[in-house]
């Protein structure tokens, strides 16, 4: 003998509740709707729950997404701001040669002589850069 009922046998059941609510004063199709709203209100909510964890797992896959590509992005920015700081000190290094050569320049204009180091970074520069 088998404690489980089969389907047939619960929708037989479920007949009969529909049946006998006429005894109780009410409607059978009340009863019918009433029970089918149930089973409509579980399965809505289950094909949602089933969606809602489908949208969890895109929206944690897209936030990790995210955060590598932020992650990325500020490594890149730091070898740009590396890159652009060794630029501009090697930019300032130069210009404080130049700075130095007109001050030697000035000194000379107004001395009238000219030190014999004057201009010989220019002239190691010049070559280094490939201009002659």
């Amino acid at each position: 003998m088998e404690n489980s009922l089969s389907f047939s046998d619960e929708i037989r059941a479920t007949g009969e509740l529909i049946n006998f609510s006429g005894k109780w004063g009410l409607n059978e199709f009340v009863v019918f709707l009433l029970i089918f709203g149930f089973i409509a209100f579980f399965v809505f909510f289950w094909i949602v729950n089933k969606m809602s964890s489908k949208n969890t797992d895109l929206i944690v896959e897209v936030a990790n997404k995210s955060s590598e590509a932020i992650n990325n992005n500020t490594a890149a920015m730091r070898e740009i701001f590396a890159k652009s700081h060794e630029q501009t000190q090697a930019s300032n290094k130069k210009l404080d040669d130049i700075h130095d050569d007109v001050k030697e320049i000035k000194f000379s204009i107004s001395h009238k002589q000219v030190k014999p180091s004057f201009g010989k970074h220019i002239q190691k520069s010049e070559y280094e850069d490939g201009i002659y």
